[in-house]
């Protein structure tokens, strides 16, 4: 198998082209940003129960991890700048499909077609890097991606927010507006690549990923409710039989849609490696942090997002300094390395401070996560486009967008489980020593889950007990997510000292 070879395209695009790249990631990554802000208006607006509120908030991560690696195969067929242009024309349909919704099906149903969209303009664009970037900087490439889109995001969300406040309606014309301006701005800044595969490709397999995907992030977004529901372990071990026989299958194919090969290279598990810590550490610290602050420090979500600020341009700033440190020679296993250490120092950070009264305690556990991400993400980008073999171009440059998906939904779900059953056990210890009933104890958590979901402040002693128990949990999870980083990042770091290894040796 030809590995690190790059479709023939040319490399005369504009200087803006590395730019433009990392705004439609932007574009791609602030949508769901912006359907969670509109999400309480939608719901209220649609009359979602329950069922409809959950499906609606998952179903463009769902649809995105489902078809990511399909169309990355179609982007090969067809052209990688076509691809890109069909996409952002899908993305268009499904936000004003979502914004003229009358019921809540249809606005399910837009946030599905605009998943398979937008998933599509994610993974077209970062494909697109190896093919626009200039000999030997391309981790310079992937930092200015990251810094820009990074940035953009920024931007797109808060912009997005303003117009959920006018009308949620009025928050899904946003995307429209800037994919119909990329598409303009794709056919003057990008290069129309040809396409780079013409035989047939194996259905099945892309039939069994499909899914194996859908299944599988389903029964890991029910964790949060069900933690204990056979029917949710059920689905999740379906999802996972569903994408062993992916493997299993296309191992013994003819014409195979993914080279499942690539999962025994060292430095593909290395580039897995550092995806997780920047998708499972920014899941799970962002969600943590952002719920930290409003549960126990009381904060409104409009401050929340303030404190927020110096971790995002702390990731800004790194992507550029650490992507010219990789350009000057930083190798990739240090950098993977740097992510886990860094990142692991942030949580134990965050850990140590769960008892402050400010938030301006856990902006230094904030930055210092924000450094590990970074550091971990250049490599994950880097070693992914490395390893993309030629005749699987699409589809492996995809599987980046499709990995994501799977370990930012894995850290939002465990993160998520983890505090919740540590605060309710840390309730029940505390009030049972108190001396309280299990009568009494039933009724203060049903309390306390009132007050989570917006409603009265239980009493006071009900109220310490749960926060007391609320920063222990907080505690707790964030330590053992510093361990898992830093093992993470250690195993990443020998894979790719491996992976190197055995090239040199080939060579």
């Amino acid at each position: 198998m030809t590995t690190s070879t790059v479709p023939t395209a040319a490399r005369t695009a504009s200087r803006l082209a590395i730019p433009f790249l990392g705004v439609l990631a932007a574009v791609q990554g602030s949508a769901p940003n912006i359907a969670s802000t509109a999400l309480v208006g939608a719901s209220r607006g649609l009359d979602m129960v329950g069922g409809d509120q959950a499906l609606a908030a998952s179903v463009q991560t769902l649809a995105i991890a489902a078809s990511v690696i399909t169309t990355g195969l179609l982007a090969d067929r067809i052209g990688r700048r076509r691809m890109l242009v069909i996409a952002l024309v899908t993305g268009i349909i499904g936000q004003l499909v979502v914004a003229a919704a009358p019921t809540a099906l249809v606005y399910i149903l837009g946030q599905a077609i605009t998943g398979i969209g937008l998933g599509a303009v994610y993974a077209a664009a970062f494909a697109f890097i190896q093919v626009l970037a200039a000999p030997g900087k391309l981790p310079a490439a992937v930092a200015t991606f990251a810094a820009v889109s990074g940035a953009s995001a920024v931007l797109f969300t808060f912009s997005g927010g303003i117009l959920a406040g006018i009308d949620w309606r009025l928050a899904f014309v946003l995307v429209p507006v800037l994919s119909a301006l990329s598409i303009i701005a794709a056919f003057a800044l990008l290069p129309n690549t040809p396409p780079s595969v013409t035989e047939s490709r194996d259905v099945w397999g892309q039939v069994l990923i499909v899914a194996g995907m859908v299944v599988f992030l389903y029964g890991v977004s029910q964790l949060a409710t069900s933690l204990t529901s056979p029917l949710t372990w059920a689905i999740m071990a379906l999802g996972v039989l569903l994408l062993l026989s992916f493997v299993f299958q296309q191992s013994r194919v003819r014409n195979p849609f993914f080279p499942v090969s690539l999962f025994r290279r060292p430095l593909f598990l290395a580039a897995l490696c550092a995806g997780f810590i920047f998708n499972f550490g920014v899941a799970a610290s962002f969600l943590q942090l952002t719920n930290f602050w409003q549960y126990v420090l009381g904060m409104a979500p409009s401050e929340v997002a303030i404190w927020q600020l110096p971790i995002t341009l702390t990731s800004i700033v790194g992507a550029i300094v650490l992507g010219r440190l990789m350009t000057r020679g930083m190798s990739s296993q240090l950098s993977i390395l740097l992510g886990g250490i860094f990142a692991a120092a942030g949580f134990i950070a965050a850990a140590l401070v769960r008892d402050a009264t400010s938030p301006l305690a856990f902006v230094p556990a904030g930055i210092l996560i924000a450094l590990g991400a970074t550091a971990a993400a250049l490599p994950y980008g880097t070693l992914i486009l490395g390893e993309a073999p030629a005749e699987f171009y699409g589809p492996v440059t995809s599987s980046r967008t499709a990995f994501g998906q799977l370990f930012y939904s894995l850290g939002t779900a465990i993160s998520t489980v983890a505090v919740t059953q540590l605060t309710i056990g840390g309730i029940v210890s505390r009030l049972g020593a108190s001396g309280q009933s299990s009568s009494q104890i039933t009724d203060a958590l049903t309390a306390v889950g009132t007050y989570a979901k917006g409603g009265a402040k239980p009493d006071a002693a009900v109220f310490q007990a749960a926060v007391s128990a609320y920063q222990d949990g907080f505690g707790i999870l964030m330590l053992g997510i510093a361990v898992l980083a830093l093992i993470v990042g250690i195993t990443g770091y020998a894979l790719v000292v491996r992976g190197q290894r055995a090239k040199d040796l080939a060579a």
